[in-house]
């Protein structure tokens, strides 16, 4: 008896231990460079979501980007191009669109009190911000210095505050570009790729911003 509940127990291990995931990122490390892959394995569309900070690499200030994955199909996220010499290495954030929805599930979909987040205001100025941003910092200080009335919700420090602005995301991005912070909501108008963000604050209407 003992015996059958060991191998049922292995048994059972095993089937979950080799599991396929729904969605996975798959790393593919070359001498020049290292391309990342998300895989679906499901029989529906999803959305993957990375986000990469890395170290010894040719591009290391990526931000999040978001693709649309076909089922079934592998579709690369992004490609580091490590530099010569250097000792590359990078930290990341991967999630999708299955699993999201099951984080909402567990907290309480449309329950603010799990959640603790105001939903965003159209007529507000909303910014997705990251602490180690220099365009954040950079545009932070600037409204401040101008007194101009604005929220910043730092991405890293509340995984809803990443839902919130996924969520908006959606709808303004056709699933691949590359998103780079800070993301700027006023309006119903997204802003989230700006290369120059003293070129985005002088051509900015400010005076629009309530």
């Amino acid at each position: 008896m003992k015996f059958s509940l060991l191998l049922f127990f292995l048994v059972f291990t095993l089937h979950f231990a080799t599991q396929t995931p729904a969605v996975e990122l798959i790393e593919d490390k070359q001498p020049k460079r290292w391309t990342l892959y998300a895989q679906n394995n499901t029989d529906v569309e999803q959305e993957a979501f990375l986000m990469v900070k890395g170290e010894g690499f040719r591009r290391s200030a990526d931000r999040p980007i978001i693709k649309k994955i076909p089922p079934h199909s592998k579709v690369v996220m992004m490609i580091l191009i490590p530099l010569k010499g250097a000792t590359p290495s990078y930290t990341k954030v991967f999630t999708f669109e299955e699993q999201l929805q099951a984080i909402k599930k567990r907290k309480g979909e449309g329950q603010k009190e799990h959640v603790n987040l105001l939903p965003v205001d159209p007529e507000q100025l909303t910014l997705f911000v990251e602490d180690d941003c220099e365009k954040c910092i950079y545009l932070t200080e600037y409204l401040n210095s101008e007194r101009i009335k604005h929220r910043a919700l730092d991405i890293k420090k509340n995984s809803a505050v990443f839902d919130l602005m996924w969520s908006h995301l959606k709808d303004s991005v056709s699933g691949y570009e590359l998103i780079k912070l800070p993301v700027i909501m006023h309006k119903e108008t997204m802003y989230f790729d700006i290369i120059s963000m003293e070129h985005f604050i002088q051509n900015f209407d400010w005076e629009k911003v309530e």
